[in-house]
C-alpha cells in the first residue's frame, strides 16, 4: 500500500484529526457523498453486546474516487479542489465542500477509517481504490488501487472505534433531528436524493410545521438583499442558521439558540456573493467585517421578527379558545394602564407555557388562575412559580387543588420556606463552626451570639428570647416577671467571688403543663475553645447563684444551663459520661423543697446540628431539598452579613466569583462551539 503524504503541517492534520464531534463527522461524510453525486446515502451503526458503537459505516452510490483523483482528493488539506469549482463532477449538483477538511473529521468516529470506492478512471477503466487512515501514523493515509468488475460505482466509508470512544451522541434522539434539519434544503430540492440514518429515512417534509421565505436587505448596501428560508419543526430542540451560496449548498452552520429559544427551527440564508473569506468570517457573528457582518445583522433581525409575529398570531388564537371554554381568568376588558400591562404580560406568559398546561378543563383553569395570582402578588418570581407548577404530575396537581381548598397558597409557601431556610442556616452554621479557616475568625459574642439571637429554634421550639448577654440581675428580673412577682427593687446578683456574671442567651417559657416556668440559659464558646475546667467552673457558678439566692426560690421553676462548645477535654468528658446519667448532663443538684430544679449540660455543636437535621429530615425529603454548602453560606451572608467577620464575607464573595468563572469555563458547547445553557 502506497503512503499518501498530506500537503499540510503535521499540527494542522493532528488538530483536525482529533475532533470529537461525531455528529459533525457524519454530516461531513454525507456531504462528501452528495458532492460525489450520490442518490442514496446510508449511515449504519454497528453495536457491541453492551450496546456501545463499534463502527460507523456511510455507504453511497456516487461516482466514487478514482486513482487519478486520490492525490487531489486526499493529498491536499485545507485547499479543496471544490473551492475552485461550483458544480459536481458531472454537473449534477452544486458543490458543498470548500475547505478540504471534511475527511479528517471522520476520525471523530474512530481511530481507523477506511474508504473503499468503486469508480471509473480517466481512461474509462473500472477500478477499486482502498484508502486507509489511522490517527496513530505520522502520515495518516495510505492507499492502493486494483482492477474491478463491479457494475456500480460508489463508496463505503467505515470508521472502526478501536479506542472505545464515547459515541453516545449518535444514539441520541436529537441526532436524527439535527441531520434532518441540516440536509432539509437539498432533500426538499432533490426528489431523487435519499438519506437514511440507522434505518430511519430523513424526511423533512413530514416534520415541517411552518415554512416561510423572505427577503432582507443589507444595511451596508440597501441595494443588496439576501434570501432567508425559515423552517419551523414540529418536534425537537434543534435551532440553527445555515449560510450558503444557493438553495442547496450551505457551507456554514451556526447555532440559532440566541435568536429564538422556544421554537425548533432551521434558517437557511442564501446570497450569491458568499466566497470562502466571507463564509469564514461568519463565525464572528455581526462583529464580522461587512458584508458578512451585514448578512448576520439582517438575518438576526429577520428571524426575531418572524417568530415574534408567529407568537402574536398563536397567542391571539389561544386566548380566544380559552375565552370560548370559559377558563380565561379575566372577565372584563382592562380599564387602567396597570390593568392593561398586567393583561399583556399574562397573555404573553400563558401562551408561552401552553404545552405544559393540563388538557383537562379544571386543571387548565387552576393553572391560569395561579398564573394570574402570581403575577399580581409576586411578579419577580413568576417564572419559578409557573415552571414548578406546570411540571407537577396530574396526581400532584389534584393534591394541590385539595390543599388550597383547606388553606391558602401563602400558608403553604410560608411553611415550605420555614423548612428550607432552617436547612440552609444549618448548612451555613456548620461551615462557620468547623471550617479550618473561617472558624478561627468567628467570635462568640461579636458574631456567633448575635446570629443565634434570631435562630433560637435550634435550642427548642418552645422558647422565645428573654435576655441576650445580660447580667445575672436582669435574669432575676425576668424570672420574677414570669412568677408574677414584683421586679422593681431587687438586690444585685453576684457570683461567689463577688463579680457580676453575664449570660450569653437566656431563653424562658411558661409551660402549659403543671404551670411550670422553664428557663434555658445558653453559654456559648468560640469555635477555637476546647472546654475544660475553666468552662466547667463558670457554668457551675451560674447553677450555684440560682440555688443560693433566695430571690430565685420557686417550686415550679426549672433552670437548664447548657454550655455549647465545639469540643471538650478529657476532664469534661469524664464528668458527663457517668452510669445512669442523661447524655451531656454535667450537674444536677438534688431538688429541695421551695427551690427550683437546676441542671447543667455540656453539648457539642456537632450533636446540636445533627439533632436539628434529623428533625427537619422528613420535611426536607418530602420537599426534595438538600441545601449545598454554597446555598448555606449564601443564606448566612444574606441574613447576617453585617454580623460576620469581614474576612469571612470577603472570602465567600471571592469563592462565588471563582465559581462563576468555573461555571462559564465548564459550560457545555454545541457542535458550533457556542456555550449552551
Amino acid at each position: 500500500m502506497r503512503d499518501l503524504p498530506l500537503s499540510a503541517t503535521s499540527d494542522f492534520v493532528t488538530r483536525h484529526a482529533r475532533q470529537r464531534d461525531p455528529v459533525r463527522a457524519v454530516v461531513e461524510l454525507v456531504w462528501n457523498a452528495i458532492d460525489a453525486e450520490a442518490d442514496s446515502v446510508r449511515i449504519d451503526l454497528t453495536l457491541s453486546d453492551m450496546d456501545a458503537i463499534e463502527s460507523v459505516t456511510v455507504t453511497d452510490d456516487g461516482h466514487g474516487i478514482s486513482s487519478d483523483e486520490v492525490q487531489s482528493t486526499f493529498g491536499r488539506i485545507g485547499g479543496s479542489w471544490k473551492a475552485l469549482a461550483t458544480r459536481s463532477k458531472n454537473d449534477k449538483r452544486g458543490l458543498h465542500g470548500k475547505l478540504g477538511e471534511g475527511r479528517l473529521r471522520a476520525f471523530a468516529l474512530g481511530s481507523r477509517v477506511t474508504w473503499v470506492s468503486e469508480s471509473i478512471n480517466a481512461i474509462g477503466e473500472r477500478e477499486r481504490v482502498v484508502i486507509v487512515g489511522s490517527t496513530e501514523q505520522a502520515d495518516p493515509f495510505g492507499w492502493e488501487v486494483s482492477p474491478s468488475t463491479a457494475q456500480k460505482t460508489g463508496t463505503v466509508v467505515t470508521a472502526l472505534n478501536e479506542q472505545d470512544r464515547s459515541l453516545n451522541l449518535l444514539q441520541s434522539e436529537s441526532t436524527l433531528t439535527t441531520l434532518t434539519s441540516h440536509f432539509a434544503p437539498v432533500l426538499l430540492n432533490d426528489e431523487h436524493l435519499s438519506i437514511s440514518f440507522d434505518g430511519a429515512v430523513l424526511n423533512p417534509s413530514d416534520e415541517i410545521l411552518d415554512d416561510t421565505t423572505m427577503q432582507a436587505t443589507l444595511d451596508c448596501d440597501p441595494a443588496t438583499s439576501i434570501r432567508i428560508r425559515i423552517i419551523e419543526w414540529r418536534t425537537g430542540k434543534h435551532r440553527a442558521v445555515y449560510f450558503g451560496e444557493d438553495d442547496e449548498r450551505f457551507a456554514v452552520e451556526v447555532s440559532g439558540a440566541e435568536l429564538e429559544n422556544q421554537a425548533a427551527f432551521s434558517a437557511y440564508v442564501t446570497w450569491p456573493g458568499f466566497d470562502v473569506e466571507s463564509l469564514a468570517a461568519l463565525s464572528l457573528s455581526d462583529m464580522a467585517p461587512d458584508p458578512a457582518g451585514a448578512v448576520w445583522r439582517a438575518t438576526k433581525a429577520a428571524i426575531r421578527d418572524h417568530f415574534a409575529s408567529r407568537r402574536r398570531s398563536r397567542r391571539r388564537d389561544q386566548i380566544e379558545e380559552w375565552k370560548t371554554k370559559g377558563i380565561y381568568p379575566y372577565a372584563d376588558e382592562p380599564v387602567t394602564e396597570v390593568d392593561k400591562a398586567e393583561r399583556a404580560v399574562f397573555d404573553i406568559v400563558s401562551s408561552a407555557i401552553v404545552p405544559q398546561i393540563p388538557k383537562r378543563k379544571d386543571g387548565a383553569q387552576l393553572t391560569l388562575n395561579l398564573l394570574r395570582d402570581a403575577l399580581r402578588t409576586d411578579p419577580e418570581n413568576l417564572a419559578i412559580l409557573v415552571s414548578e407548577y406546570v411540571a407537577l404530575t396530574e396526581q400532584d396537581r389534584q393534591a394541590l387543588t385539595k390543599l388550597l381548598s383547606e388553606t391558602t397558597l401563602a400558608g403553604v409557601i410560608r411553611s415550605a420556606n420555614l423548612v428550607t431556610s432552617r436547612s440552609k442556616f444549618l448548612a451555613g452554621l456548620e461551615h462557620l463552626l468547623f471550617d479550618p479557616a473561617d472558624s478561627k475568625q468567628l467570635g462568640e459574642r461579636d458574631h456567633l451570639h448575635k446570629i443565634l439571637e434570631n435562630e433560637l429554634w435550634i435550642f427548642g421550639e418552645e422558647y422565645h428570647l428573654m435576655n441576650s448577654e445580660r447580667g445575672l440581675t436582669q435574669v432575676l428580673r425576668t424570672h420574677l416577671k414570669l412568677e408574677g412577682l414584683p421586679d422593681g427593687a431587687v438586690e444585685p446578683v453576684k457570683r461567689w467571688d463577688g463579680k457580676s456574671g453575664r449570660v450569653d442567651l437566656h431563653l424562658a417559657a411558661r409551660a402549659q403543663q403543671h404551670d411550670r416556668v422553664r428557663h434555658l440559659v445558653i453559654e456559648l464558646k468560640a469555635p477555637g475553645i476546647t472546654a475544660g475546667r475553666v468552662e466547667r467552673d463558670q457554668i457551675e457558678d451560674y447553677v450555684n447563684v440560682v440555688l443560693a439566692n433566695s430571690a430565685f426560690a420557686s417550686d415550679r421553676a426549672v433552670w437548664d444551663f447548657i454550655l455549647v462548645v465545639t469540643d471538650y477535654d478529657d476532664l469534661m468528658d469524664n464528668s458527663i459520661k457517668q452510669p445512669n446519667r442523661e447524655v451531656g448532663l454535667l450537674l444536677e443538684p438534688e431538688k429541695k423543697q421551695g427551690k427550683p430544679l437546676v441542671r447543667a449540660y455540656v453539648r457539642r455543636w456537632r450533636d446540636i446540628i445533627d439533632e436539628n437535621k434529623r428533625r427537619l429530615e422528613f420535611a426536607t425529603s418530602s420537599l426534595q431539598f438538600d441545601p449545598s454548602l454554597a446555598e448555606g453560606l449564601a443564606f448566612i451572608r444574606e441574613e447576617y452579613g453585617e454580623m460576620l467577620p469581614d474576612s469571612v464575607v470577603a472570602a465567600d464573595e471571592l469563592q462565588d466569583g471563582a465559581r462563576g468563572v468555573e461555571a462559564t469555563e465548564d459550560a457545555p458547547q454545541d457542535s458550533s462551539g457556542n456555550t449552551t445553557p
